[in-house]
């Protein structure tokens, strides 16, 4: 899990132009402003940056980024990712 959160850590402080170090496991998605769009293209990065492919009702609003680990984690054992917050 540890590899992974990096590997998300760096594409999110990419993508965003954030300080990776504002990026923590537990970190809300809103607090590093995230807005509902930018979730919907940060889906896209995340399927470029790790080869997979995420069921397209996934929806990371409201999550933190430990939510983000865990979506992709499970996408890259294989297994149909929909909704990780429970929203």
């Amino acid at each position: 899990m540890k590899e992974t959160f990096e590997r998300v850590r760096a594409l999110m402080a990419k993508e965003f132009q954030l300080d990776p170090g504002r990026i923590a496991p537990d970190t809300p998605l809103t607090d590093l402003g995230v807005d509902s769009l930018a979730a919907l293209e940060f889906v896209f990065a995340l399927e470029n940056e790790f080869g997979i492919r995420l069921d397209t009702d996934v929806d990371l609003r409201g999550g933190a980024v430990r939510n983000v680990v865990e979506v992709v984690e499970t996408a890259l054992a294989g297994h149909a990712v929909a909704n990780p917050t429970g929203a």
